[in-house]
């Protein structure tokens, strides 16, 4: 792996910089809309840092770009020199070591950033990854590979557009990242906003529903920044990635209402209580719990799987739920958040939309008569191990936790 990334790490070695610490600093930058990322990559023309823009190409998928090999592969490109912009890119094509593309990705960047510390050991390197990549199942693995290496891993960061947030975060846009991609584009940001270090929104002046939607989504301790004259690199660069704290914000049980600006008609939503759903009504009401045209995460719990986190999310006009684990298992809330309740069954769903009001208050009337009423709950013993009628959405063998 690192000895075809050397010609690469030598020929883009050229970009002085100093991080304190001495080891060479690595940022990541993500996006849903691959034009967003061509932006980002001239914005950082001339600036001290190594620039490689990667991507994954599929051998069978004629639309991924051409390549002289059916190989599925991780393609590395950059235009950085010590003048800025160079119009003839150094370019390194790796075959993907795995099936999974993420995987793949996350071995070969880990390769070529130690690659690149070597050749350059206080230097930075900026990478954009493709598009649609979920920050949340590459860097964690990356902070582990990169861990006690010569590499410091800084910010995160996840790039939108205000103009388009309403359509691509509320109405159902399909993805084709790679082949059998059945994602949708609200899923992928939803995680991304509550993941990244910083977020770049661009367009908030033409629409101001969409910047307070991202205001909305945004944890209160990721980084806003407003446009592409904002100083990124400096503020990637100056911060250090915990992944561990980004995977706490973005958990379906330690998740937080972060609100914002309601001035353009964004809304959200803060339904909590210690009572669990009762399942058949779950079932009947989903509809109306899920409403339309909004974004919602958070947790649930059953009394037929008491011991189990159940999740909720919709994005995009797609409804999911699934399982988390224990409540045992729950990491420590984010240092905003409630610690106490952190691994306490609950029912906790955080809901944001724009404008109408019944529908917002329809979700909050069906997450009211979903849960188990008072005088329910001296049943509810009688669930345990009984069908709940929900194993197409769960799995039985998750009631038994």
């Amino acid at each position: 792996m690192t000895d075809p990334s050397d010609d690469f790490a030598g020929n883009v070695a050229d970009i002085p910089g100093a991080p304190a610490d001495g080891r060479h600093t690595l940022a990541v930058i993500g996006a849903v809309d691959p034009a967003l990322l061509d932006l980002v990559d001239l914005a950082l023309a001339c600036q001290d840092a190594v620039v490689i823009r990667a991507g994954l190409h599929f051998g069978g998928d004629e639309e991924s770009g051409s390549s002289d090999t059916d190989d599925d592969l991780v393609r590395l490109v950059s235009h950085s020199s010590a003048e800025g912009f160079d119009d003839e890119p150094v370019r390194l094509d790796v075959p993907m070591p795995f099936t999974c593309p993420t995987c793949s990705l996350r071995e070969v960047l880990a390769a070529v950033t130690q690659d690149r510390a070597a050749q350059e050991p206080g230097g930075t390197t900026v990478i954009l990854l493709p598009a649609a990549i979920e920050l949340a199942h590459l860097l964690p693995g990356l902070a582990e590979e990169l861990a006690g290496t010569g590499v410091r891993l800084a910010g995160a960061a996840h790039v939108l557009d205000a103009t388009t947030a309403l359509d691509e975060l509320l109405e159902h846009r399909l993805l084709s990242a790679f082949p059998g991609d059945c994602r949708c584009t609200g899923a992928v940001h939803l995680t991304n906003l509550g993941y990244a270090d910083v977020v770049l929104a661009l367009g908030g002046d033409e629409d101001p529903a969409g910047a307070d939607l991202i205001e909305h989504l945004r944890p209160h301790d990721a980084l806003l920044l407003p446009g592409l004259d904002a100083p990124l690199l400096e503020t990637l660069t100056t911060l250090t990635h915990d992944a561990a704290a980004s995977l706490s914000r973005i958990h379906p049980a330690t998740t937080s209402a972060w609100g914002g600006p309601d001035e353009h008609g964004v809304w959200t939503l803060d339904l909590s209580a210690t009572l669990p759903f009762h399942p058949e009504r779950l079932r009947t009401l989903v509809v109306e719990l899920a409403g339309q045209g909004l974004c919602a995460r958070g947790c649930f719990w059953l009394p037929s799987r008491p011991g189990r986190v159940c999740t909720w999310e919709v994005a995009g006009g797609a409804v999911s739920v699934g399982d988390a684990g224990t409540w045992a298992e729950v990491p420590a809330a984010p240092s905003d958040a409630d610690d106490d309740a952190a691994g306490e069954p609950r029912c906790h769903l955080v809901v944001t939309g724009v404008g109408d009001e019944e529908m917002r208050e329809q979700v909050r009337r069906a997450f009211a008569r979903i849960l188990l009423r008072p005088e329910e709950m001296a049943q509810a013993l009688a669930w345990i191990g009984a069908d709940d009628g929900l194993g197409d959405w769960f799995g039985q063998a998750d009631q038994e936790g």
